[in-house]
């Protein structure tokens, strides 16, 4: 009885198998178990990708981060950043913002800004350029599954969801330009 059962698992492996090989080559016959195996994902259409923030982070001439009731700012200097104690974390910090990507757009009144942490927002990041107006990014709460947050771009601008990145990037900033101590 046991050599039977294991034969009939064995069977119902290779019909599984099988089957699997038939779906995944979907009537390219062509296509070999190494092919399958083998190949690359599609890389993402970068079409399709918007971006959170458009800025150049070399036109950055301050930050300022606000969450609770903490405010930090630095500026660039002919030196690096003022007050900060690890200045490379505040330009991966500017790199980081310009690779976070919009996931998906949320239509929020303003009614209904506090459900997404919004109304006080959780906290803000302001980016002073040489060039341009400021940018200002209000952070809210983060989504149901905790992958991303909600971010509102400006006061009163539109409402998004970008990924749970960005508050490791505000992290990173706020541990670098911390007063030391």
């Amino acid at each position: 009885m046991r050599g039977r059962g294991t034969l009939l698992l064995v069977v119902a492996l290779l019909a599984a198998a099988a089957w699997l090989y038939r779906d995944v080559t979907g009537g390219h016959p062509e296509a070999s178990w190494r092919t399958i195996f083998a190949a690359p994902a599609p890389p993402l259409p970068a079409a399709d990708l918007k971006r959170l923030l458009a800025f150049d982070p070399a036109e950055v001439t301050a930050i300022t981060l606000r969450r609770g009731d903490r405010t930090l700012r630095s500026e660039r200097t002919a030196d690096g950043w003022s007050g900060v104690q690890r200045p490379g974390d505040i330009d991966d910090f500017l790199v980081g913002l310009t690779e976070l990507a919009e996931i998906m757009p949320i239509d929020v009144g303003e009614d209904a800004l506090a459900a997404h942490g919004l109304a006080p927002p959780a906290g803000s990041i302001e980016l002073t350029r040489r060039t341009a107006p400021p940018l200002v990014l209000l952070i809210g709460g983060r989504n149901p599954p905790a992958t991303g947050v909600y971010a509102q771009l400006g006061p009163g601008g539109p409402v998004v969801l970008t990924g749970a990145l960005l508050l490791w990037n505000v992290d990173k900033a706020e541990r670098a330009m911390a007063p030391p101590g």
